[in-house]
Parts: structure tokens; sequence; C-alpha cells
């Protein structure tokens, strides 16, 4: 009934199509075009979708590791990414059961991180109590989220410290000249990309880590996805300040922080105070209805960082789920 379709390169585009215009929680994060960025060899691509007299019905993009099945590891969200009009009960409970066939035949081990209730167009509630019933365990990380509105300053939700902060920067920055006030702008060249992610690898390794992507595939990936991605910037005198990479969800009208990047000489009026601010306003103002912060756990989510969730709070975010599947 079911035919299972390998990936491979010709089927990019009619994958990517499916993803985006078809899914009920596709987003670009699932397409080739942003999975295709990584380096070639990095990754042993085990995608596949499940179609039904020619029709695909829904998609699996994942890689190989040690043996396991996990969708995906390039991507911080994966599948299953099922169709629109196959997003029944009795549908879905079909396309997993076959899916599952497939994948506990071949792989010992399987891991789904599902699209998030925030960037999905339907709710994920049906795909959830599929797999739980396929016998799949739930894992979660907390995230979190501002819920914006146009012509509601988002000011108006932060905590008490957050707007003494901005009034001390505000105050710093209204003594000076004219000529030295700072910018907020969009950061395009390749040479300020480069900068941003300097410090980024700065501020990453005060936490024993690293930036996931290489200044160069920062850069490649701004070429691939324009539309979905793009890198925001406050400058003083010309300088550098903070940097943030944000991930642009149209279909669910949702602005993600992905990078804040803060070079710590200026830290003498809380940069990432004001970095935030002008985000979050510019979001608002373009209409996006959700910002988000991204997981505050770590090590799959058994590890609160409370420090980095209070943070958010004070910006007025709240909690939000992310979960995914092991079998």
């Amino acid at each position: 009934m079911y035919e299972i379709l390998p990936y491979s390169p010709e089927l990019d585009q009619r994958f990517d199509h499916f993803v985006e215009s078809e899914s009920v929680n596709g987003t670009f994060l699932q397409t080739r075009r942003f999975l295709n960025y990584h380096p070639a060899g990095r990754f042993n691509d085990a995608s596949f979708a499940l179609q039904k007299s020619g029709t695909i019905v829904a998609y699996f993009p994942g890689v190989v590791k040690d043996g396991s099945f996990v969708s995906h590891a390039g991507s911080t969200f994966g599948g299953p990414i099922i169709s629109k009009s196959y997003y029944t009960g009795a549908r879905l409970f079909e396309i997993l059961q076959e899916a599952d066939q497939y994948l506990t035949a071949n792989f010992k081990h399987v891991t789904f991180k599902i699209t998030p209730p925030l960037f999905a167009v339907e709710s994920p509630d049906l795909l959830e109590y599929v797999l739980e019933h396929l016998g799949y365990t739930r894992h979660t990380e907390l995230s979190s989220q501002t819920t914006l509105s146009k012509g509601v300053d988002p000011f108006e939700n932060c905590n008490r410290n957050q707007r003494r902060l901005w009034n001390y920067a505000q105050k710093f920055i209204d003594a000076l000249p004219e000529s030295e006030k700072w910018e907020y702008r969009a950061i395009e060249s390749d040479e300020d990309i480069r900068t941003f992610h300097k410090f980024l690898v700065i501020s990453k390794e005060k936490h024993n880590t690293k930036p996931v992507h290489s200044a160069e595939e920062l850069i490649d990936l701004k070429k691939r996805i324009p539309q979905n991605l793009r890198f925001r910037g406050l400058f003083f005198k010309g300088r550098y300040v903070c940097g943030m990479m944000q991930f642009i969800f149209d279909r669910t009208h949702v602005l993600h922080d992905q990078y804040i990047s803060p070079d710590e000489s200026f830290s003498e009026f809380h940069h990432t105070t004001p970095m935030n601010l002008f985000a979050l306003r510019e979001a608002a103002e373009e209409g996006f209805e959700h910002f988000s912060w991204g997981i505050s756990t770590e090590n799959g989510g058994n590890f609160l960082n409370e420090d980095l969730l209070h943070y958010k709070e004070s910006f007025g975010a709240t909690a939000c789920v992310n979960a995914r599947y092991e079998k």
C-alpha cells in the first residue's frame, strides 16, 4: 500500500516542496536546501519518504549514527513530517506503523526530534499520541518564547531589572554626540559575519562549548536560505558591539534567536539588553507573533540552567517544550 522512497539528490526539490507546502509540521530546517549545507561526509544520510500511488504522504529526514536512526542530527527539528491530507487518526496510524516497521527492521534505535507546536501549522498532539501508542518514549527540553503584538512595545513585558539596564544604557548613549550614537542594523557583509562568529566563539568558550557552525558555514547558509536567515547587529562608533543570528519561520510567524554574540569589552552598558530589546521591537513591528529564545536545558533536557531561563523570563518569555521520541 505504501512505498518506501529512499532519499537521493534528484529528489531534493520534490522533498522540499512537500515539507514547505504540503505538510502540517514542516519547516525550512527539514528541507534539503538547509540540510545539504553540511559538508559532504559529515553525516551518513538515511532520509526516506513514504508515498502512496506516487504521492508523498510523510517524510523522515534522518542520519545513521552508530546503527541508530536520528531524525535529524543536522537540524534542530527532524521528523516525521506529515501530509496535510493524511493528518487524521486512521491515516496517521497507518503511516507511522509502516515507517516503524521499516525503521525497527533496519536500525537498532530510533530518535525523532519532532517539530514543536510553536513552529507547526497544526498541533502535534495527534502525532505525539500515535508515537506513544507505537511504543516510543517521550523526552522533553524546556524552551522559551515571548508573545508579540504589533503596536505593543515588548519593553512593557520586561521585568524591573531589564528596564533598569535599558534605561542605564540609554542614558549612557543619550549623553553622547549624535555622531556617536549606537546603531541597530542588518549584518550583510561576509566580513561582519566573520566578526560575529569570532565573538560567538569567545562567548561559547566561557561555557566550555563551541558553535555548531563555522564562520564559512554561516556565510554559505545565509546564501542558501536568505528568506529564512538573517543577522542583526548593534554598533557603537562604527564598532561591532553585539550581534544576533535569527531564523525566520514565516508559516507560523515566529522569529527565533539562534545565536547571540557579544563583544564583552562593551559590557559597561549591558549590551545584550539593548540587543534583545531592539530585536523584540523589530520583530513585533514586522508582524511576528512569537519570539523564540531556544532551550535552557542541557544534556538532552536532564539539566535545567535556571539562570538562563530566568534571564529569558526577564524579557517576558514563557515556557514551552521541545519533545523528542525514542524507541
